[in-house]
């Protein structure tokens, strides 16, 4: 079933309260009505009873589309699928905690923006290269990344000396909007707040740091960051994603959190 949900480029956290009588995997998306490729969550859960899906949003575009099946039977048109039934959407405040971001640093508001701004609209947007308003930050935003003749794993990179930002369009096209985020958060956070320029983790903690605060959805950036370390299986992107999942895991009870 599919829903168009007017969010008039709100910042918003959508309600999705699901009803089944026996397990069933229920898949839901949310995506721009209006612009390809801009998806702000694709996830899925197994739903015994009833359960409310809470999806962060934000940004948004002026409507959303939102697709709610059992994968087991597809997205089916209203009437046709008994298996679950959708109780309710509805739209509450975001919970932000905007006091975990420096802010102060004209540097970080300035990247937010402009990454905020790119990350919507890579999906439709050519390749080429992105300048932000105040001339402080380049993103070229190429059809892959290659090093001498051959395609990169990552989906994005920083080069430390002059901080400008190599961005796959080939592997953002597939992701969604948060995870373009977390990813574009991390590589900014390399040249701009770490003490230690090559410290993954370190870039790991303080990008996520604002995307949290920002009220991204902690799901999206499990996600991203799953993607990212199973195309590198090392064990320091074990030791990457074990760190990740508990800073994540703590964030909610840590509302002044600050990683140095």
């Amino acid at each position: 079933m599919t829903y168009n949900v007017p969010t008039r480029y709100e910042e918003m956290t959508l309600l999705l309260k699901i009803r089944t009588s026996s397990p069933e995997t229920i898949r839901i998306t949310v995506s721009d009505a209006h612009q390809p490729s801009t998806v702000f969550t694709d996830r899925y859960k197994t739903v015994e009873g009833e359960t409310i899906f809470f999806v962060r949003l934000p940004v948004s575009g002026q409507d959303v589309l939102v697709e709610v099946y059992n994968e087991a039977n597809g997205n089916l048109v209203s009437g046709q699928d008994n298996t679950f039934e959708v109780v309710s959407i509805t739209k509450e405040q975001l919970d932000k905690k905007l006091d975990v971001i420096d802010f102060a640093n004209p540097l970080v508001k300035s990247f937010v923006n402009f990454a905020t701004r790119f990350c919507y609209n890579a999906g439709s947007i050519p390749t080429g290269t992105y300048v932000s308003d105040d001339r402080n930050f380049v993103i070229k935003y190429l059809a892959t990344i290659q090093d001498n003749g051959e395609e990169q794993t990552t989906p994005a990179r920083i080069d430390i000396d002059n901080g400008i930002i190599e961005v796959s369009k080939r592997q953002f096209l597939d992701f969604t909007v948060p995870n373009r985020m977390a990813i574009l958060l991390h590589e900014f956070s390399h040249v701009y707040l770490n003490d230690d320029v090559d410290d993954e983790i370190e870039a790991d903690l303080n990008g996520l740091l604002i995307y949290l605060g920002l009220g991204y959805p902690r799901i999206e950036a499990f996600e991203v960051f799953g993607k990212t370390f199973i195309n590198a299986p090392t064990e320091q992107n074990k030791q990457r994603y074990d760190t990740i999942k508990k800073f994540i895991d703590d964030f909610e009870t840590h509302n002044t959190y600050v990683y140095e």
